[in-house]
């Protein structure tokens, strides 16, 4: 059978999951119906289950490759496959897995101003009435969350270096593999953006899909009994997941989930301060592997 023959390895909170409904809609894509897989982390992931909510989340994962296949049974005639899994780019040691598992595919990855994108990561965890403690906290108790064995999406800082995890993936695939993109690009014109990965893909740029919703939105919930319902095991949700099939399920919680999320607070300044310095390297180092002038920091 078919398998994927390009990946989207994040990273989180930049715009993955916007970037995989609007593929979706193209004739020449087949993407499954559930977003992030992570087969090639779960190995990686079964190890850091600590945190609040990281069992459940572990427990929607795809552990074998039988059960990854199956996500695939429905290939028709598409010429591109694929699967969109972020955390496959922080866990970048996994390229060489899926290498040999996939072969030579194409590789996508777009990336956030880290500042950002560390916010981004902490206000999703705060919607799902999972983080409690303020942002500058929890980036300061960051370490020792991870030496507790807490999931990659508690490490807001750290899993937002970039530079090396690219590398990473270039030096396995080759960097005629590997499309960069940039969420900000996204955000200001995402008809260009996927004209370019379309063509990157090699399938028809002439597809104009629709990108005029935004998805998977982070900020505090409205209501706590709803982001509860949505994030955390309970019995009603057990039952709906036996009696609704998964392709009508997902879409209602996403629409719920983004009604249920209010506006997002500004970031305080001793976080960002913290975070300029901590990103500056890394955003110096990527300014040279990709080519391109960030203006992230300033």
């Amino acid at each position: 059978m078919r398998l994927p023959n390009f990946i989207i390895i994040g990273a989180p909170k930049s715009g993955t999951t916007s970037l995989f409904y609007y593929l979706k809609q193209h004739s020449d894509i087949y993407l499954p119906v559930r977003k992030e897989l992570h087969y090639f982390s779960y190995e990686c992931l079964e190890k850091n289950i600590n945190g609040p909510g990281d069992k459940v989340t572990l427990s929607s994962l795809c552990a074998t490759k039988k059960e990854y296949k199956s996500h695939y049974e429905a290939v028709k005639n598409e010429r591109m496959i694929g699967d969109v899994s972020p955390s496959y780019l922080y866990f970048s040691n996994i390229s060489e897995k899926i290498f040999s598992e996939l072969g030579q595919i194409k590789i996508v990855t777009i990336l956030r101003n880290p500042v950002e994108k560390a916010y981004s990561q902490y206000m999703h965890l705060v919607r799902d009435n999972h983080e409690i403690l303020s942002f500058y906290d929890a980036l300061m108790a960051e370490r020792e969350r991870m030496e507790l064995g807490w999931s990659d999406i508690w490490r807001y800082a750290e899993s937002s270096l970039y530079t090396e995890r690219v590398k990473k993936y270039i030096s396995v695939f080759g960097r005629d593999n590997i499309k960069i993109l940039l969420f900000e690009d996204l955000v200001d014109d995402p008809e260009k953006v996927m004209r370019e990965l379309f063509e990157f893909l090699r399938v028809d740029t002439n597809f104009c899909c629709d990108t005029s919703k935004v998805y998977n939105k982070t900020g505090k919930p409205k209501s706590s009994l709803i982001s509860n319902y949505f994030s955390k095991p309970n019995f009603l949700k057990t039952i709906a997941k036996k009696i609704i099939p998964e392709k009508i399920r997902i879409p209602i919680r996403l629409t719920m989930m983004n009604i249920n999320t209010g506006k997002k607070p500004l970031m305080d300044s001793m976080s960002k301060k913290y975070l300029v310095e901590y990103f500056r390297n890394d955003v110096i180092q990527l300014e040279k592997l990709t080519g391109r002038q960030l203006n992230w920091l300033s």
